[in-house]
């Protein structure tokens, strides 16, 4: 019987614990859409129970005229630009609540490449806010101009003649 209350105990902490996360990750995501896309984009996490485990869906809600609420999954809201800025915040949320804390730079490869050149300035913000309020050096490749702009150093590489050549230009 005290197994049994022990484990009911241990499994109540565990949905307690998942749903602070939930809550945590809808915040932080939700944040980082609004910045990019405007206020009227939010991220929910649904977690259900199936075969006795947790399991989460991500969706995103979008809220047109005031009042008219579309929901969808992240892959079916307004393109790939939305997915990438998911994909980003969940990625530097998980990075930065990692313990023990993970240390070094945010390296990232193309971040935002299928975000439209209408919200590219604001992922940059976004990223370079990130940087500074966390005190964490962000290393990335982009062909996105408004990226390359937001950095406080920034090189040029070409391939010429077979051989890379690469130049400091800020």
């Amino acid at each position: 019987e005290s197994l049994e209350q022990v484990r009911l105990l241990l499994l109540e902490a565990a949905k307690h614990a998942r749903e602070q996360g939930r809550r945590q990750v809808e915040l932080l995501v939700t944040q980082a859409l609004q910045f990019v896309f405007g206020a009227d984009m939010e991220f929910k996490v649904v977690v259900e129970e199936k075969r006795d485990r947790p399991e989460a869906e991500f969706y995103v809600c979008s809220t047109y005229e005031g009042d008219y609420q579309v929901v969808t999954t992240p892959q079916d809201a307004r393109g790939g630009g939305v997915v990438d800025v998911i994909s980003l915040a969940l990625r530097l949320a998980l990075l930065h609540a990692f313990r023990p804390p993970v240390g070094g730079p945010a390296i990232l490869d193309e971040p935002g490449k299928h975000v439209s050149e209408e919200y590219a300035p604001q992922l940059a913000r976004f990223l370079k806010g990130f940087s500074q309020s966390l005190g964490r050096q962000v290393i990335m490749i982009s062909h996105n101009q408004h990226l390359a702009d937001s950095a406080d150093i920034a090189y040029l590489m070409e391939m010429k003649q077979g051989a890379s050549r690469v130049r400091r230009i800020r």
